[in-house]
């Protein structure tokens, strides 16, 4: 009895979150265009209802990113290492307002990845339109094989635009440099 209880109680908790993008699936659903029966190919009608599933799903991602994030209170951070700057990133810590939001721990890979060019998107998230202030406390391991830390703040005002801020990092002076990319 416990178990069919647990069971239960798990299928339960899956569809507490299940209504909102049920009920965006069908609002897509109802908005796209009836389907008419052909008696062409089967295989064509298959590949066409297949790219119709494609394009609903990617409709209601779009639709749940709008209503989850929406401009007005939107706010992104990234990470991206400097030109010509060889960085190994131990990890990073993102607070908005005195509110922890992320902790990162990097590995090989992302480390590299990073050093090749690559941006890391840390964090998405709601604030209120207003000032704010982010922390960034960022960790990279030197060759000797101690962690240097480094902690920085940046003050923006949030308005009615999606606030993306950048965070790059480098080893050289200043180690942690951070702009807004609106």
């Amino acid at each position: 009895m416990k178990r069919t209880h647990t069971r239960f109680t798990h299928r339960l908790s899956k569809l507490v979150v299940t209504p909102i993008r049920l009920s965006l699936l069908l609002a897509v659903m109802l908005a796209a265009p009836a389907h008419s029966e052909t008696v062409g190919n089967p295989a064509a009608d298959s590949d066409a209802i297949k790219y119709e599933a494609i394009e609903l799903v990617n409709r209601l991602y779009r639709l749940e990113r709008e209503l989850l994030y929406p401009v007005h209170t939107q706010v992104s951070v990234f990470l991206s290492v400097a030109d010509n700057s060889r960085v190994q990133p131990h990890s990073v810590s993102i607070a908005i307002d005195g509110g922890k939001v992320t902790d990162h721990l990097y590995t090989q890979k992302e480390i590299d990845a990073l050093n090749t060019g690559g941006i890391q998107r840390l964090y998405t998230g709601n604030i209120p339109l207003g000032n704010h202030k982010l922390r960034v406390s960022f960790r990279q391991s030197r060759k000797d094989g101690s962690v240097q830390a480094d902690t920085v703040d940046y003050k923006f005002n949030k308005d009615e635009t999606a606030e993306n801020i950048e965070i790059i990092v480098d080893n050289r002076k200043p180690p942690i440099a951070i702009k807004s990319r609106n």
